[in-house]
């Protein structure tokens, strides 16, 4: 597959990472596609055409193949960090476990938001002869798996947080060249759908993974080490129908500590598109976070339901919006993909988000939160989950720098998970108490609502 430049108004071939931008003269590609067109004479590329490549439909097999390895290499990193980190660090520091827990909850965090644009950057660099995409799914996944035996076989907590460091580091790497991949070799047509994989993906191996820990509730090592084997599995399947996996295009810009901090930001005045589009989902994903982070308390302090009914609905509020998220997510990428339209699915996941907010902020009853958390984290999450990957591959002005790219949005839809509960003591305080509840679930509804605004304003997609 022949590689996708991004042309300039100037007639350049523009590589932007962050802030800063490499231009190579339009004569300097004239040359290298003379001399590519001696060695092969058949070649019916013009100069005209760069930036046009035209991809072809992706198999039903490629398809079911790249969603299974994203089910396994979600299930790698989500089942530990919603099991088996707090089993395992309750054996190791039964008596400090939810301070040694809240670290490395933090840290993991930290290291993923990091991780994931850095590793997707060394990712559009690389030129090995395996391609760009495949050589950091090896990686990532080893590395992953690395991690997992650290966390497994650690009698410290220090050797256990290495260990966490090393799972969310690695499964980034694998994660960020995975999703590029839609942007390398999926078009738009198809780009919907499948990326909307990744979402139902990760949305199914929470559910299916619980079995592993019924199936093996006294081995941790089994409960870490099964779900990583899963995902070096179906990764290792991707990585062998892959094979027009191409190597990053020359000459590549510099890469130094500069460009290492760019890695992390973009300039809204190179990409505005892109910038508002991080702007409205940063937005939009604050009913989701509020509505995630704060389930037990919700249930416990505002709807102050029996205290025999809160395990079974804490159980209903995270398993019902999972499976509805894994249904509408595909549905969602869908729909884009058959009216050619993205940002109309985005403004109806908002509005459904929105309307999920509401029904918890005036919820009396268990059943009446589950609407509500169903809404917010099922379909409107699900649907936002099914076309981002899409609406982003659109409005990015380098898709050569796809898998950092995605990387940046993945800062964008996480950031409101980490910055909520720091904003959140303000909101509880209103009224003079701790439990306004009703005062925090309506900001996360207003954020997602102001989400439509910068949406709106993207002009390189509808």
């Amino acid at each position: 597959m022949p590689p996708e430049f991004v042309l300039d108004r100037a007639g350049h071939m523009t590589y932007l990472i962050g802030s800063v931008s490499g231009n190579v003269t339009g004569s300097v590609y004239q040359l290298q596609h003379l001399h590519s067109t001696m060695r092969n004479p058949m070649s019916t590329t013009t100069p005209a055409t760069v930036g046009r490549t035209t991809l072809t439909p992706v198999s039903a097999g490629f398809i079911a193949i790249y969603a299974l390895a994203m089910f396994g290499i979600w299930m790698s990193i989500n089942l530990p960090a919603s099991v088996t980190l707090a089993l395992r660090i309750s054996e190791i520091d039964p008596d400090g476990k939810t301070t040694s827990y809240s670290i490395a909850a933090g840290v993991g965090t930290l290291t993923a938001v990091l991780a994931n644009p850095f590793f997707g950057r060394l990712s559009d660099r690389t030129r090995s002869r395996f391609g760009r995409r495949r050589p950091w799914i090896a990686i990532g996944l080893i590395g992953t798996m690395v991690g997992a035996a650290v966390i497994g076989f650690s009698d410290t907590f220090a050797m256990l947080l290495l260990g966490w460091v090393l799972m969310q580091a690695f499964v980034n790497a694998a994660i960020a060249a995975t999703l590029a991949i839609v942007a390398d070799r999926v078009p738009d047509s198809q780009q919907g759908f499948i990326g909307s994989l990744s979402g139902a993906a990760s949305a199914a191996s929470l559910v299916i993974g619980i079995f592993f820990i019924q199936a093996f509730p006294e081995s941790i090592l089994a409960q870490i080490g099964l779900p990583v084997a899963v995902g070096l599995i179906f990764g290792t399947a991707l990585i062998a129908i892959f094979r027009d996996d191409s190597p990053a295009v020359e000459p590549l810009p510099p890469f130094g500590v500069k460009e290492f901090f760019g890695s992390f930001f973009i300039n809204p005045r190179r990409e505005p598109d892109f910038a508002w589009l991080l702007l409205a989902l940063f937005l939009m994903f604050a009913s989701w976070g509020v509505a995630s982070t704060y389930t037990v308390y919700i249930l416990q302090d505002m709807i102050a339901a029996p205290e025999d009914e809160i395990a079974g609905a804490i159980t209903l509020a995270y398993v019902i919006p999972g499976i509805v998220a894994f249904i509408v997510g595909p549905l969602g990428g869908l729909v884009g993909d058959r009216l050619g339209r993205r940002k109309p699915v985005m403004v109806f996941a908002a509005l459904v988000g929105v309307a999920g907010m509401v029904t918890i902020a005036t919820a009396t009853t268990v059943v009446q939160f589950l609407v509500g958390i169903t809404l917010v984290s099922g379909v409107a999450a699900g649907v936002m989950m099914g076309t981002y990957v899409a609406l982003g591959i659109a409005t990015m002005r380098d898709k050569l720098a796809a898998a950092r790219n995605l990387g940046v949005i993945n800062i964008a839809i996480t950031l409101p998970f980490s910055v909520i509960p720091f904003v959140a003591p303000l909101l509880l305080a209103i009224g003079g108490g701790t439990t306004n509840y009703v005062a925090l679930v309506l900001f996360g509804g207003a954020l997602t609502l102001l989400g439509i605004v910068p949406l709106v304003a993207i002009r390189a997609t509808r």
